[in-house]
């Protein structure tokens, strides 16, 4: 064995170094790149609501050219009865747009939940069954960290299908709009939906986080979301039903996000009255108490990695 000497020369670092990504975000794009190379449920659960979305994009469009189509030639001239006739075309237009704006909220309220309770219902008690939690907590990764890449996985699905399709809904409107009345008249309207759509994303992504903490399979998550989310729905329909009042609503989950979407929506019609604050304060509950319960799952995979 004879002794050698490396000669290689070692040059000094001539540039900057790229600061750390945050953690979460890295947790976040790897769960996405694995989510993604599953094709069949991106499309089971996304095309519906995005042709949804487009379905309702055309009526919305519909509405405001067809009529513009018809009316203009009868106010040439600018004649005073036929202006006023326009003007309350117009208002008729945008009171019915909002109701279509409304009613997709409604119908983009099962596609989250279909989309959520699938993609994030096994994120937690997966990791725990196949240990990634000891790889993930050795490196270490934070508590916060750990809970923000999975999170942020849900509410990405989640926004897919609610907040992506009324975005599109919402331009439709604004860009088909005589003028762009619907953007000047009815802007509570899409601030409203933007701000509905956010909340049901956060409330549903929470609830299927803090029953996947709870469950030992992915099976037994989904199983467990469907049955808290919508057995909730079906106990407050059969109470509103036995009992003739509609407070009994604020017991089901879906019903207190209808009471909000209506409040935020200022919706024509409304299916239920009571003081819209009180489902603020239960959604606000039942997302708290999941974080807790997260949290708490979370300390015992750190200590046991």
């Amino acid at each position: 064995m004879t002794a050698s000497t490396h000669t290689e020369i070692y040059r000094r670092l001539k540039g900057q170094l790229e600061p750390h990504p945050p953690t979460a975000r890295l947790l976040w794009r790897a769960r996405m790149h694995v989510a993604f190379k599953r094709k069949l449920p991106l499309l089971v659960l996304f095309v519906p609501p995005w042709i949804s979305g487009i379905v309702f994009s055309f009526v919305v469009y519909s509405k405001f050219t067809l009529e513009q189509g018809v009316e203009s030639p009868l106010t040439a001239g600018n004649g005073g009865p036929m202006a006023g006739a326009m003007v309350g075309a117009i208002a008729g237009q945008l009171i019915q747009v909002h109701d279509q704006i409304v009613m997709f909220t409604h119908v983009s309220r099962v596609f989250a939940l279909l989309a959520i309770a699938w993609f994030g219902a096994g994120l937690v008690c997966e990791d725990q069954r196949a240990g990634a939690h000891l790889l993930y907590f050795s490196r270490p990764v934070s508590r916060f960290a750990y809970f923000g890449g999975h999170f942020l996985t849900i509410a990405s699905f989640g926004a897919i299908v609610t907040v992506g399709p009324v975005l599109l809904i919402g331009l439709v409107a604004v860009f088909s709009s005589p003028e762009y009345s619907f953007l000047l008249e009815k802007w509570d309207v899409l601030v409203g939906a933007l701000g509905y759509a956010t909340i049901n994303v956060l409330v549903l992504s929470m609830i299927a986080l803090g029953i996947s903490a709870l469950s030992s399979r992915k099976t037994y998550a989904l199983a467990g979301v469907f049955a808290f989310v919508l057995g909730s729905d079906a106990v407050s329909g059969m109470m509103r039903a036995t009992q003739g009042e509609s407070d009994w609503g604020m017991l089901g989950v879906m019903s207190n996000l209808r009471r909000i979407a209506e409040w935020l929506m200022s919706a024509n019609r409304q299916m239920f009255d009571w003081n819209p604050w009180f489902s603020v304060a239960i959604l606000g509950g039942l997302a708290l108490a999941s974080g807790l319960l997260i949290a708490r799952r979370l300390r015992r995979l750190e200590v046991v990695a």
